[in-house]
């Protein structure tokens, strides 16, 4: 090879590491790794642990609850599915996903965070957490994952009669149409099946004119046959789901849009009346 060959090559190299440098930024896009996602911030994504869920729904707890059904089912050969709606960063499911690694778990967000986004992300939140090392979490079946809105009566991408538990927390009091979400929750619900909701306040019940507390609510609505109360907490209902049926006999004050796309702020507002049916 000629001189002036090698100096061609040794130029081009040279021109190319030079365009590299120029073109190159502080600001290039990098794959979230395990200690970037440390120091996000909680305020992304809510994120509480199962002992202070079950602080809330007390005198139950979550995992004898799951327990229970487990051990009924598989004696029946029946897998168990345990549902949460607004799973956060899914510290809640991964906690119990460790307890229960038969156990098929689900989730339900009404959108994505940089945090949370995908189905892997569950990883990221049992290593931040400490829930599970990163040879375990490689040997188990994540939670499955939906990204979807459930307010103005959306249906559940479920089929029916297909989780033994539902669960929520701080979730009711942002959706405007509360017992449509109710109706579907039980729809999905087993015969049998239980479902928990926490942090439900501005949930106005009228009857004969006048609003009832939420404990008045709902022993009205189960002297219409539906299995629900109030718990320990005020704020917190539990309702199981029987073959007597699965729909709440109240109506809301306001019809349900037929076009959610463009609402105002103020259609939007998640403040709900219903009436109960006579």
């Amino acid at each position: 090879m000629g001189l002036r060959n090698i100096l061609f090559i040794i130029s081009c190299i040279i021109v190319g590491l030079c365009l590299s440098l120029y073109f190159q930024t502080d600001t290039e896009v990098q794959t979230v790794n395990w200690d970037q996602y440390k120091n996000l911030q909680d305020a992304e994504t809510r994120s509480y642990s199962l002992n202070e869920y079950n602080k809330k729904i007390s005198p139950y707890r979550l995992q004898d609850l799951i327990q229970e059904t487990y051990e009924k089912n598989r004696l029946a050969g029946e897998k168990t599915r345990v549902m949460e709606i607004e799973a956060g960063d899914g510290r809640i499911l991964m906690e119990l996903k460790k307890q229960f690694p038969e156990v098929e778990f689900y989730a339900l967000n009404r959108e994505k965070t940089r945090a949370f986004y995908r189905r892997e992300s569950f990883i990221l939140t049992a290593l931040k957490f400490e829930i599970f090392n990163k040879q375990e979490v490689e040997e188990i079946d994540l939670p499955y994952v939906v990204f979807q809105d459930l307010d103005f009566g959306a249906r559940i991408p479920y089929d029916d009669n297909k989780f033994d538990l539902i669960f929520s927390e701080d979730t009711i009091t942002q959706i405007k149409y509360k017992f449509e979400l109710f109706n579907e929750i039980m729809r999905v619900l087993r015969p049998g099946g239980v479902s928990f909701h926490t942090d439900i306040t501005g949930l106005n019940i009228y009857s004969k004119g006048l609003v009832l507390e939420l404990r008045d609510a709902m022993a009205e609505i189960r002297r219409r046959g539906i299995d629900v109360k109030t718990l320990e907490n005020r704020e917190a209902i539990r309702f199981r789901k029987t073959r007597k049926g699965y729909v709440f006999p109240v109506t809301p004050h306001q019809p349900i849009p037929e076009n959610t796309q463009n609402l105002s702020q103020e259609l939007r507002r998640p403040e709900m009346g219903y009436n109960i049916n006579y």
